[in-house]
Parts: structure tokens; sequence; C-alpha cells
């Protein structure tokens, strides 16, 4: 009875990653109790050159008169397309990003309250998405040119093509990664691995002037013991 209690108590207090599905084995078996699922934890990432770029721009008029300022946002955008279209030829996509028009005010900094301007300002935000990463500086000095105000921002990324194909290529190095940890701890346990039970894959991107990508998955094997 003594044994009994003693082993009943050890079983309770047992905790790790393994789920065990062996029912009850007899006091007085030479055995132990050894889980038939594992989980291990694998990950893969690399670092590549970004395949694509976006550069945010910006025009921004002011006018007396709504409709002179619409006019001339209108003018510089359609210049600064044009010229950036005659000299970069990388798969361009030019669309609108914002647009607004509004009542706008100005005042004096040494006269409080005193309005020095009253008129209109007509924003415009323009994202220009190129396949060619090295001519995002020539679409900024060609912008600039023109009479575009502000270069907002720069994004690099990687097509969607090439961010699939190294996605699946990512899981399979996870997946080999995980593989590789069982196979350590298992030869310790006299245990090996049996199938796979189930993947689950934990995604982080990030972008950045060069783009890395990690893939982390959680693998679940069934184990056996070695014959």
């Amino acid at each position: 009875m003594k044994a009994i209690l003693v082993l009943s108590i050890s079983l309770m207090m047992l905790n790790s990653q393994f789920i065990k599905t062996t029912p009850s084995i007899p006091c007085d078996s030479s055995i132990y109790l050894l889980p038939d699922i594992y989980y291990v934890k694998g990950s893969a990432s690399t670092i590549v050159e970004p395949t694509q770029a976006v550069v945010t721009l910006e025009i921004e008029v002011k006018d007396l008169k709504a409709q002179v300022a619409l006019q001339q946002a209108a003018q510089i955008a359609d210049d600064a397309v044009k010229a950036i279209k005659e000299n970069c030829q990388g798969g361009l996509k030019i669309q609108t990003a914002d647009f607004a028009i509004q009542p706008h005010k100005e005042y004096s900094q040494n006269q409080p309250y005193a309005v020095i301007y009253s008129g209109f300002k007509v924003i415009n935000k323009i994202t220009v998405e190129t396949l060619n990463t090295s001519d995002v500086g020539k679409i900024i000095d060609v912008a600039v040119k023109n009479k575009v105000n502000k270069v907002n921002g720069i994004q690099f990324d990687v097509s969607k093509d090439e961010k699939k194909r190294l996605k699946n290529f990512l899981v399979e190095l996870a997946i080999e990664d995980a593989k590789h940890t069982a196979n350590v701890v298992l030869k310790e346990l006299k245990m090996r691995i049996e199938s796979i039970k189930s993947v689950q894959l934990l995604e982080n991107y990030g972008s950045e002037t060069k783009t890395k990508m990690e893939q982390q998955v959680n693998v679940g094997f069934v184990i056996k013991p070695i014959d």
C-alpha cells in the first residue's frame, strides 16, 4: 500500500510538455510513464533585399480662392507624375492616397488673434510604387523639382510572389528545426518520432531597408519507445 501511495503522488506532480495517454501502469512494472505526444517549437529566418518600394509624396497649395488652389494642386500633381514616368521605368504604380481641401487661416505671432492670411488649403498625397528600388532617389529628386512640397515616407518591401515563396521555404525549415530538437531530446528518453500530429504556424514579419522574414512553428509529434 505504501508503494502505491508514493507512485500516485509522483504522477500527480509530473509536469512537462507531454500529453499522457497511457491509461495506467501496474505499480510493480519496470517501465516509466512516458508521453506519446511531444510539442516542440521550431523557427527559421532570412534576410532578403527588398524588391519594391513605395514613396509617399505630398502637395500642399494655399490660395485665397478654392478654385485656384485646386487648379494649382492638380497642375503640380500632373507635372510631377508625368516627369516621374519619363525618368523612371521600374514598373511604376502611381495613385492618390489622400485629398482634402479646407478653409485655412494664419495668425500673427506678434499680435494674438490677428489674422494675416485667410483662404483655402489643398493637400494631395500621392503614392509612387516602383519595382526598381534604385529609382527611389530619382523619384524624390524629380518630384521636388516639380514643386512637390514634402516626402512623407519611403517603405521598402518584398513582392507578394517572392514573399509567398519565402514563406513556404521557411515553414519547411522551421518544421525541420523542430524535428531536430525533438530528436535530440527524445534520444535521451529512449523514444523516437513516429509521426507529426499537428503544426501551428506563428508568423513574424517586418519591413526595413533590408527585409527580415521569420517563421515559427509549434509542432506536435507522436512518439513511441525505441524498439
